[in-house]
């Protein structure tokens, strides 16, 4: 770690904590982490469709097309169970602490 890097740690955690002592601060960070946490988690499940799609592609027999499809749907499912679940923590984060 460098010390460009300790100084933009300290001011971005002071910008944080200056936010967090409003109200209204409290809600932007925490709409400002779920919106990242959606962000991510809805990347990550992306490509893992993308995988899953190719390979569906890529099955030779019939057991492979049933697992690649077995797998689209799992990866469909946790996917959407995952960022449902982040979206509620995150609503139940503003309701509980704005």
């Amino acid at each position: 770690m460098r010390l460009w890097h300790l100084v933009i740690l300290v001011a971005a955690l002071a910008v944080g904590l200056t936010l967090l002592r409003d109200p209204i601060g409290r809600v932007f960070v925490i709409v400002l982490f779920t919106g990242v946490g959606e962000l991510m988690f809805g990347l990550a499940t992306l490509m893992a469709l993308f995988q899953t799609v190719g390979a569906m592609g890529e099955a030779k027999a019939v057991v492979d097309h049933a697992g690649a499809l077995a797998a689209t749907g799992a990866v469909l499912c946790v996917g959407t169970a995952v960022m449902s679940g982040w979206l509620f923590v995150g609503a139940w984060c503003v309701l509980m602490f704005a």
